[in-house]
């Protein structure tokens, strides 16, 4: 490749379309593609000169004596490889990212077209260095620029903290290509560097890896890692996160109740034990999706009953079963309630029994709500923190094993207890960030959903007090749209889905149409990050964690033993 102050070709054509810009190459070998350039260009009469970044996008090779219309005898024409002969053709399609404005540091697009015939250059790291400036106080590194990836000319990569939590973040690509471990290098990040609280909907234990048998749970990759920056900053983070355990905060565990988690965390997990009188009509309508008018009329009156004989909390929900199956005429003969017409004939009906039988079902399938039996109910505070008190925080919610609406009953009612904890007007928690995992199956584009409307909520009111999320998931065109369009911060990694593809295209309009094409053919851990909490769309090739991952594959013939078939 041609050095930063040799040029490597020059601009040809029509250059009024920032996004596809021809170049006339000098040599096969003067660029690569998703390399980048810098072009001189002056924006206004009169102004300095400053220099437009831009990335390779395409480039064309061609030559005349390999053309199709040879035929046959094209095999017999013998050229040295790399050499330049007459009739061969060289042009790059170059996407402009924009140039720095002087005054205020950022980076926009040229508003006059550059100059046909401009030279075009190579860059090296230290004006990738200047051009991307982060602050590292209020920032995270995610990882290094594609292509400059590695040794002492490495180019990092940070995230806008502010942004980044409270904007909302979208992680989308396919199996395998590293979409959990770029969200737990966030995740880990933004607890052990910037002292957060982030709770993480874990549905298949994932995350919970990391805290096994109660320990926290290192990468083992860590005396590996050769980028220096990771090499000085995982062990840092390590130490952080100790202490933030040692002051009460760190990571915590919350489960459903069953014996396996406690097995799995050798019991340094937490029950959860969510009060049900805590919930609207609104949110108890959402956990049973179909409930009648009658039969809630019938579940509402008695839980006015259960309130009534059990006027002080935590109130055990057991007991409000009973109101509604062994208990029944209790209900119906208790003068204090002042029924109505309505309410009493749904009461002597079959509604009653229906309404029962739908309740005892969501407690069964949830196991995650306060009975006389659990020490204490979970609390929101507690688990969150207060704002302005206590110390960052991993919180993983660890729904492994349950079934899809256990899950989304658990995620739909923690997720509207902490909203509603954030908007306390006297007590409000500390800014959280929350963690979706698999969010097509929480937050869905169509079909019944429990979650999806204290989702949609929180992607529409959470960032005015101080909530924001990040919702993964890998079949992207099954996301909710209203979800995916408050998401101010994109993550995309491997995606060969066609319709997937084009739902990202028509989520966001900082991707062109070359950076989708781009999109099938990233490694594992190569992610195209757009949006607000980064200058501009950027490939990176995300570092390593902290903690252990628990999103790997199994190795199937290492599981299977030596004794195969040789």
């Amino acid at each position: 490749m041609t050095t930063p102050h040799e040029h490597l070709g020059k601009l040809i054509g029509n250059t009024g379309n920032p996004t596809s810009l021809k170049v006339a190459l000098r040599g096969s070998f003067s660029a690569r593609r998703g390399e980048f350039v810098r072009i001189p260009h002056t924006e206004r009469r009169g102004e300095n000169e400053t220099d437009c970044l831009g990335r390779i996008t395409n480039i064309s090779r061609s030559n005349i004596l390999f053309s199709e219309a040879l035929g046959e005898g094209v095999g017999d024409v013998n050229v040295l490889p790399g050499s330049r002969v007459s009739g061969e053709t060289l042009y790059a399609t170059v996407e402009l990212i924009g140039f720095k404005d002087a005054t205020t540091g950022e980076i926009r697009m040229p508003r006059r077209p550059l100059d046909p015939g401009s030279k075009v250059f190579g860059v090296d790291y230290a004006f990738l260095r200047q051009f991307y400036q982060f602050s590292e106080e209020t920032s995270i590194h995610i990882g290094n620029l594609v292509g400059y990836e590695r040794g002492a000319e490495a180019v990092p990569i940070y995230l806008d903290v502010n942004t980044l939590a409270t904007e909302h973040l979208a992680v989308l690509a396919m199996t395998g290509s590293g979409k959990s471990y770029t969200v737990g290098r966030i995740i880990e990040r933004l607890v052990g560097q910037m002292n957060g609280t982030v709770v993480v909907f874990d549905p298949h234990g994932e995350y919970g890896r990391a805290f096994e048998g109660g320990q926290m749970r290192t990468n083992p990759e860590i005396d590996a890692v050769e980028d220096l920056r990771d090499k000085q900053a995982l062990p840092k983070i390590v130490d952080a996160l100790g202490r933030l355990q040692d002051n009460g905060g760190g990571i915590t565990v919350y489960t459903p109740q069953d014996d396996g988690f406690d097995r799995k965390y050798a019991g340094s997990n937490h029950r959860l034990a969510l009060q049900f009188d805590h919930f609207d009509v609104d949110s108890i309508g959402e956990i049973l999706p179909g409930l009648t008018e009658p039969q809630a009329r019938v579940l509402d009156v008695a839980i006015r009953k259960w309130k009534i004989d059990q006027p002080n909390p935590p109130r055990d929900v057991n007991t409000l079963l009973e109101l509604l199956t062994t208990r029944l005429d209790d209900v119906r003969n208790d003068q204090s309630l002042n029924l109505s017409t309505e309410e009493a004939r749904a009461l002597g009906g079959r509604s009653a029994a229906i309404a029962g039988i739908r309740l005892r079902q969501v407690l069964n399938e949830a196991r995650a709500f306060y009975t006389a039996g659990v020490d204490h109910p979970t609390s929101v505070k507690d688990l969150i923190g207060l704002r302005g008190q206590g110390v960052g925080r991993l919180v993983i919610v660890d729904l492994q094993g349950l079934s899809d609406d256990a899950r989304q009953i658990i995620v739909a009612l923690l997720s509207s207890e902490i909203l509603n904890a954030a908007t306390d007007k006297t007590e409000p928690i500390r800014p959280c960030f929350l963690v979706y995992e698999e969010g097509h199956n929480f937050a869905p584009a169509g079909g019944q959903s429990i979650s999806r409307r204290i989702i949609k909520r929180i992607a529409g009111e959470g960032r005015k007090f101080g909530v924001g999320f990040a919702v993964i998931s890998q079949r992207p065109s099954k996301l909710d749209s209203d979800v995916t369009s408050q998401c101010n911060t994109l993550i995309t990694m491997r995606i060969k889905n066609p319709d997937d593809a084009q739902f990202i295209r028509r989520s966001t309009e900082q991707l062109t149409k070359a950076d989708i094409d781009e999109l099938p053919a990233l490694s594992t851990g190569e992610a195209l990050i757009s949006g607000r909490s980064i200058p501009a769309p950027l490939l990176v090739r995300i570092g390593y964690k902290a903690l252990k991952h628990g999103g790997e594959s199994p190795k199937i013939l290492d599981e299977w033993g030596p004794g195969r078939m040789q």
